[in-house]
């Protein structure tokens, strides 16, 4: 498997992480702006691994069998993150973004994509981006 499909396996692994930390963690948000942020994040985060399964389709490739591993892995950290306190959960929810953007940064700067893939990417960092902010703005409503 080329280098390209294996960074959108990755990347479809990790959305189906994110996904899986963010259902875990939204019912203990009482607060409710923080839990609409975050029914809002699972949505846009399971979208993102929608997108990715269909462009690996549409490359005639499989997406990985192993994605649900990555599910499982977020649900953990979703619990775990839920035992340590709200405000280190959105900690670890702006850490584990910050690294998404990275990623994905160094796959447009590193892999040959087509313009499809490019403008896809683009568009989940900006997503990253958003989530970062909300889940930094939430801290503040904690206080």
């Amino acid at each position: 498997m080329n280098k390209e499909m294996c960074s959108l396996n990755f990347m479809y692994g990790m959305e189906r992480f994110a996904t899986a930390i963010y259902q875990i963690q939204k019912g203990s948000f009482k607060n409710q702006t923080v839990a609409e942020k975050l029914v809002y994040a699972v949505e846009n985060e399971q979208q993102h691994a929608l997108n990715l399964r269909e462009l690996i389709i549409e490359l005639k490739r499989n997406p990985t069998r192993l994605a649900f591993l990555f599910q499982i892995a977020g649900r953990v950290m979703g619990y775990l993150s839920r035992c340590l306190g709200k405000r280190i959960a959105l900690k670890i929810d702006v850490a584990i973004e910050k690294r998404a953007v990275k990623d994905y940064g160094y796959f447009l700067k590193t892999l040959e994509l087509n313009e499809k893939t490019r403008l896809l990417i683009k568009n989940i960092i900006t997503d990253e981006e958003i989530h970062i902010k909300n889940w930094q703005d939430s801290m503040k409503l904690l206080s």
